[in-house]
């Protein structure tokens, strides 16, 4: 909801809005409940986006951030965040940064744009308790940004979903006041489930590039037909549920989306019936 509130607070009819794909299914229909239409960043082999700049026109208002990303599970460095700095500033476009996989990130730096100089005043930061306090079902999220921006994003929310439920509000509280011990232990098993996967994927002959953070890895299947027809096959052959990359844009449709957000049993498991239809 958050992600939404943002978007229609900053696009207005005939607007238009960067996205660096493939990305989170919702933006695109945010974006175009909006009025507005996307606008889509070519991204490198390890999911880094590329020439960005190319995106941009005389319509453009809005560049989303998604890092540590889902689908892809890439982290952008300062140099790409940096680039997209000034793209705003010289262009004059507000940014939004959804940073709900911050705390989920292996051997790199999560680095906020919001926080770089001359960003304060056109970046919309949204976090959330889902990923890092395992709190996916209560739906507590939260954001801040520039003034302006927030007043017309806090009567959107007035008239529609007014706030989060209380007692929810009060275990965020909770979370966040706790020792943070739980969320180190968690990355690390994230982070061999991780291992397990991509090392997995790339025995059976399956490219994949390492995730540097979030729970999916985005393998490419374009010698299995393509991710619709991979993934279609993975379900009735192998009984595993994937989500194509089409679903993120049009860089995804030789890919697919795995998450390892369950038990290393159970990738093994799944490693073995995928090596059933891979071969």
């Amino acid at each position: 909801m958050a992600v939404f509130a943002a978007i229609q607070a900053l696009l207005q009819e005939g607007d238009e809005c960067a996205l660096i794909g493939p990305s989170w299914v919702s933006y695109e229909p945010c974006v175009a409940f909006a009025g507005g239409s996307v606008a889509w960043g070519k991204v490198d082999s390890n999911f880094m986006p590329q020439n960005i700049a190319e995106t941009i026109n005389s319509k453009t208002r809005l560049i989303i951030v998604n890092s540590p990303s889902n689908p892809t599970g890439s982290v952008f460095d300062r140099q790409v965040l940096e680039e997209i700095r000034d793209l705003a500033v010289d262009h004059n476009l507000s940014v939004i940064s959804d940073e709900i996989y911050e705390k989920i990130i292996y051997d790199h730096e999560h680095i906020s744009i919001g926080s770089m100089p001359g960003m304060e005043d056109r970046t919309v930061t949204i976090n959330g308790f889902s990923k890092a306090y395992s709190m996916t079902g209560w739906r507590l999220g939260y954001l801040t940004g520039p003034q302006e921006i927030m007043k017309w994003v806090t009567r959107l929310l007035s008239h529609s979903v007014s706030q989060a439920t209380t007692f929810v509000q009060r275990a965020g509280v909770a979370a966040m006041q706790a020792p943070q011990d739980e969320i180190a232990s968690m990355v690390t098993e994230f982070q061999a489930r991780r291992d397990l996967l991509v090392n997995g994927l790339k025995d059976l002959g399956i490219p994949c590039s390492l995730p540097g953070g979030a729970f999916y890895v985005f393998p490419d299947v374009s010698e299995f037909g393509g991710g619709d027809a991979f993934t279609d096959k993975l379900l009735k052959d192998a009984l595993i549920a994937a989500t194509p990359g089409s679903a993120f844009g049009p860089g995804g449709v030789n890919y697919i989306r795995l998450s390892y957000a369950t038990s290393q049993s159970r990738i093994k498991q799944a490693l073995e019936r995928i090596g059933r239809i891979a071969r």
